[in-house]
């Protein structure tokens, strides 16, 4: 065995215990440090955690404010529509009570009922009698003079008639589509008729008092 020891290195306890104190130490701050750091990433998770349910929950709030949003704006648009349909029903009623009050001066034997009602052109080939411009009645087809065609058979020539909206009419002529609860008005343009078109409405009719 070798006992050479002049190359040994001789430590001082002291010094030994002051490095193991000094590696104590440095491992206790190694323990706070990492400690630390799981803290602040667990922090830092559950921040992210927070601002993303938080995130969520705006996105959720918003979709439903939005919603909100355009069902109010869906109810509005009902209200409104509501409210003209409303309108034009009461000022229909007062119309037709109004008409009502005027026809007992033209006739005692009047009577009313929803009519299909179209307008038609003074020459046009399906009226007039020899599409002449004359009326069924031998009455010049004047739209000035407020002539209603109707079923003769329903409605006795020289009637008083009276629609809705559109006021009151004189029967003087007839046509071949125009049968049963059918009226079409005499009016001066195809625009005029094409844009009023088919409508359903009420009308007082109110015969001539030898009919």
């Amino acid at each position: 065995m070798d006992t050479d020891w002049g190359h040994a290195v001789v430590i001082d306890p002291r010094q030994l215990d002051a490095l193991r104190a000094e590696g104590a130490r440095l491992a206790r701050l190694a323990r706070r440090r990492t400690r630390s750091a799981l803290l602040a990433l667990a922090a830092a998770a559950a921040a992210a955690v927070v601002a993303a349910a938080t995130t969520a929950r705006i996105a959720t709030l918003d979709r439903r404010l939005a919603g909100a949003r355009a069902e109010a704006r869906r109810a509005r648009t009902e209200a409104e529509r509501a409210a003209l349909a409303l309108t034009a029903l009461a000022r229909s009623h007062n119309d037709i009570l109004a008409a009502t009050e005027q026809a007992p001066s033209v006739g005692t034997r009047s009577w009313g009922r929803r009519f299909t009602v179209t307008k038609y052109l003074p020459r046009s080939p399906k009226y007039g009698r020899f599409n002449h411009g004359i009326t069924a009645t031998l009455t010049k087809a004047d739209p000035a003079a407020r002539i209603v065609a109707v079923d003769p058979k329903l409605i006795p020539y020289g009637s008083w008639v009276w629609i809705e909206g559109l006021g009151w009419f004189r029967a003087e002529d007839c046509g071949a589509a125009i049968k049963g609860f059918r009226l079409d008005v005499l009016t001066p343009t195809e625009e005029e008729a094409m844009a009023f078109g088919k409508q359903d409405r009420f009308a007082i009719v109110v015969p001539p008092a030898n009919a």
